[in-house]
């Protein structure tokens, strides 16, 4: 009776298959394609929580217990070099004292600094960002904000002033409960907030993109190398990728476990953070990290993902959004290291070109060095006219302003009476000034100067108020 059944079920199967294989021989090939096939599921990691983001917009892809209450570990050491870089310039000097060397468990000091000897803020910060030391963190601590307990105060201040709302900070190396500190804590996603802040310090990118740094002979003590703590540039280095890592922070503490914010660049200028908490082995931590990245572009290179372009100079500037809009569409094309200098003046034409390409209009340039508010208002003036000339009738609509007029019209008085050094023009010219103002152009930007000169961030501001 088994056997009997059994032989029924192996002819129906048959049957099923033999039906199947004559239908996908009937129907077009091109239907089956059309049918989406399901995308990958994110790679399971060991982490305890991590955060992947999109450096330039701040928007999380993918995510893992990113509000949960973690240690952050050395990875501190990113806010403790932003605070530093806010309240000292980059050559002022601190010597580290034998108070200082009392404050750090010696297990923290990667250096064995001497205490007597004095190195520059941005020293300190090269051999605190790259070799993890505690000696440097606690150094700047107590030398660039009056008081120790003061740069403690404004590292809370900076987190809440980021939105760090699940995070608090009790010392400036990321000791923790372990050493006895048990108000230092964060999650992932507050910490990839802090990354994608750190990385737009242009000193802490550069110093986080080091393999190595020659730490200076201090009294009698001879010049010598640290390596980056950061396993991608040495033991797993990636290879065969499209990506690189080009910074942020490592860190380990028995309560932290294996930590590491990465931040990774593409070939076309994509930026993303993987902020990853509690590996417990270095493979895991280096291979997790992998993983997600790998992931995260290769969705994005599939169109499953999307990812906004931008420049990291920019990215908490008010001018941010409009500049990445533009950045994401081509019309600023991206730099090779990704910085837009936006404040920046270059000359004529190729201001007039940034605004053409942004706006979409086709001014004309002059033969000035730098473009100022009058020479962009009377190329826009010049350009407007122009395109009016084949219809008489539009042209007398839109320019109610007679250029060959001896007087200004009441409106155009309004807005020049607000503009500086406007009077050192003909009438002519101040028409065309107001001509520029009362279109709307300048609204993005407080510029009451006829001969400011316009930087590179205005440009995109002002072009993008003109194709509007």
């Amino acid at each position: 009776m088994d056997r009997y059944i059994m032989r029924r079920k192996i002819k129906k199967l048959v049957i099923v298959l033999l039906i199947a294989a004559f239908i996908s021989g009937l129907v077009p090939g091109s239907i089956f394609n059309q049918v989406p096939t399901a995308s990958a599921a994110v790679p399971s990691v060991q982490a305890k929580a991590y955060v992947v983001m999109d450096a330039n917009s701040g928007g999380v892809i993918y995510k893992k217990s990113m509000n949960k209450k973690i240690y952050p570990a050395s990875t501190v050491k990113l806010m403790t070099a932003i605070v530093a870089l806010e309240n000292a310039d980059l050559d002022k000097k601190i010597t580290f004292t034998k108070k200082l060397r009392k404050m750090i468990p010696s297990d923290a000091s990667k250096l064995g600094l001497k205490a007597g000897t004095t190195y520059s803020v941005r020293q300190y910060l090269n051999m605190m960002l790259i070799a993890s030391d505690a000696d440097s963190a606690t150094a700047l601590a107590s030398g660039t904000a009056g008081t120790y307990e003061n740069f403690i105060t404004l590292m809370n201040d900076t987190a809440k002033r980021y939105g760090m709302d699940r995070t608090s900070f009790d010392n400036p190396s990321g000791l923790d409960t372990g050493n006895g500190f048990k108000k230092t804590y964060t999650t992932a996603y507050d910490f990839a907030i802090l990354a994608r802040h750190a990385m737009s310090y242009e000193t802490i990118r550069n110093i986080v993109s080091k393999n190595t740094y020659n730490v200076p002979a201090r009294k009698g003590k001879p010049s010598f190398k640290i390596k980056n703590t950061n396993g991608f540039y040495s033991t797993y280095k990636l290879k065969g990728k499209k990506y690189s890592i080009i910074g942020s922070k490592t860190g380990t503490t028995r309560a932290a476990g294996r930590v590491l914010i990465a931040t990774a660049r593409d070939e076309s200028g994509n930026e993303l953070i993987c902020a990853y908490f509690g590996g417990n082995t270095s493979d895991n931590l280096y291979n997790g990290i992998e993983k997600l990245l790998d992931y995260a572009y290769k969705q994005y290179s599939n169109g499953k993902t999307s990812l906004v372009a931008g420049f990291w100079d920019t990215r908490f500037r008010d001018s941010g959004s409009v500049i990445s809009k533009h950045a994401t569409s081509g019309t600023i094309p991206m730099t090779a290291n990704g910085k837009f200098n936006p404040e920046n003046i270059k000359n004529q034409a190729y201001t007039i070109n940034l605004i053409n390409n942004v706006s979409g209009l086709g001014m004309a340039s002059g033969s000035g060095t730098e473009l100022t508010v009058a020479d962009l208002a009377m190329s826009y003036y010049n350009y407007i006219n122009t395109q009016a000339e084949s219809n008489m009738e539009d042209m007398q609509a839109e320019d109610k302003g007679d250029t060959d007029a001896e007087k200004l019209t009441e409106e155009e008085i309004a807005v020049t009476s607000n503009i500086d050094n406007v009077d050192s023009f003909n009438i002519q010219e101040q028409k065309q000034i107001a001509y520029l103002y009362l279109s709307g152009a300048m609204a993005g930007v407080n510029i009451k100067d006829a001969r400011h000169q316009l930087t590179k961030e205005e440009a995109v501001v002002i072009a993008d108020l003109l194709a509007a």
